[in-house]
């Protein structure tokens, strides 16, 4: 069993008085929050041996390789990828996509599958893509509760489908999507499934394994790690066959000069897609973030954040002029509800209130998913306000957060 308070005093940022106010942190699903142990893995790279890995044999060096590559295996092991080789540090999710969508081999006249409800890193590379190349991109409309008929997933996949890119839980509805049956079938017509888990990696048991992904996209800023981190997996021989996103340094094992002409013989994955100097202290950083989960337990943090979840949306299930975006099925989301409020026109003027008169943080916007908002009549620019919850959650900061609401309610009708 979990130790829910001890986990919370392992996040210095909680530990603040801003305004009179502990810090009520509820934008997790864009940033969350650092444990000290997180901390203390990237500082010990600064203060022991700050240097470069892979180029450098002295010491320091080695150190910083050694530390650099246990990374790498320990998030293998906790997406479950067979091999270490399969993981590329990346900058975020949108970086992982961008490889993909720029180099995946797509044969002329083939098809994009997409959905109305990614987040625009999910759907924009692979729109851009096929506007390069000639493709064509079809879009899998969500219910207005986030989730999707199966059926037009069917309709969708035909046998020119080539690349099927979709969010495993959005960012908007929480909504976790049918993934394992969007592979099946996709795989069925020969299609590749690339799965954007920066909401789901953070919440939820990965295994690529088992669900037969051909890629996973994630954010390690989403789940404790550092920002400027992210992760794409992919299977091995997928990953061997696709173009090189960057050249330059450590992506080669020789280069030579014969005839007046540079000959260049590039490195396999990872080093193949790890151009240049790498954020070493971020690496190790993700490392520590990866096995602090772990150290909770992804069950566990389901089973917490599940219990917010349902009360949050009992509460303002029972609030006039509240409207929650998304499915109130708690089996299918992950730890988030996103809304809007009758009585105030811009979701920003329902995150300032909450901000300045109760020290809760919520977001407020188009979350980066402007055609879901379009879908549902919601205009962008006034956007929906998202409370997200993570492992420091507790139920004291959703008394405050519904606290406020219901204050803000009282006081804009």
């Amino acid at each position: 069993m979990a130790d829910w308070k001890k986990i919370r005093n392992d996040f210095p940022a909680l530990k603040r008085t801003i305004d009179g106010h502990s810090p009520v942190y509820l934008d997790s699903a864009c940033m969350a929050l650092k444990p000290q142990q997180v901390i203390d893995a990237m500082n010990e790279y600064y203060e022991r041996y700050p240097a470069c890995g892979g180029r450098s044999i002295h010491t320091f060096g080695q150190e910083v390789s050694e530390a650099y590559d246990r990374s790498r295996e320990v998030f293998a092991a906790f997406i479950n990828a067979k091999s270490p080789h399969e993981c590329i540090w990346t900058r975020n999710a949108s970086e992982s996509i961008n490889i993909v969508a720029r180099s995946v081999k797509l044969p002329k006249g083939s098809k994009i599958v997409t959905t109305s409800l990614e987040h625009h890193s999910g759907s924009l590379p692979f729109v851009e893509r096929a506007r390069r190349d000639g493709l064509r991109v079809e879009v899998v409309k969500a219910r207005p509760d986030g989730t999707f008929d199966i059926e037009s997933w069917k309709d969708a996949i035909d046998n020119d489908t080539r690349m099927i890119s979709v969010v495993h839980s959005s960012n908007v509805t929480g909504t976790v999507a049918p993934l394992d049956t969007i592979v099946e079938l996709a795989h069925d017509r020969g299609a590749l499934v690339l799965s954007d888990d920066a909401q789901y990696a953070p919440h939820h048991p990965m295994d690529v394994q088992s669900s037969d992904v051909d890629f996973s996209a994630i954010s390690i800023h989403k789940m404790c790690g550092p920002s400027g981190m992210g992760l794409l997996y992919g299977k091995a021989e997928l990953l061997d066959e696709m173009d090189m996103f960057l050249t330059g340094g450590d992506t080669v094992a020789d280069v030579r000069f014969e005839n007046g002409q540079i000959i260049p013989e590039y490195l396999p994955p990872p080093e193949k897609f790890e151009a240049g100097l790498q954020n070493y202290a971020g690496a190790i950083g993700a490392g520590a973030a990866a096995e602090y989960l772990q150290s909770i337990g992804m069950q566990e943090i389901e089973k917490h954040e599940k219990a917010l979840l349902s009360k949050a949306l009992q509460e303002l299930l029972n609030m006039e002029n509240v409207h929650i975006i998304g499915t109130q099925d708690t089996e299918i989301r992950t730890g988030l509800v996103t809304f809007t409020v009758d009585t105030v026109e811009s979701a920003h003027d329902v995150a300032t209130f909450l901000d300045t008169e109760f020290g809760v943080m919520v977001r407020s916007g188009w979350h980066c998913a402007g055609p879901f908002h379009y879908q549902l009549g919601i205009d962008p620019k006034h956007g929906s306000v998202r409370a997200s919850f993570y492992v420091y959650n507790n139920a004291n900061d959703l008394d405050r957060f519904l606290t406020g609401l219901r204050q803000l309610i009282r006081v804009s009708s």
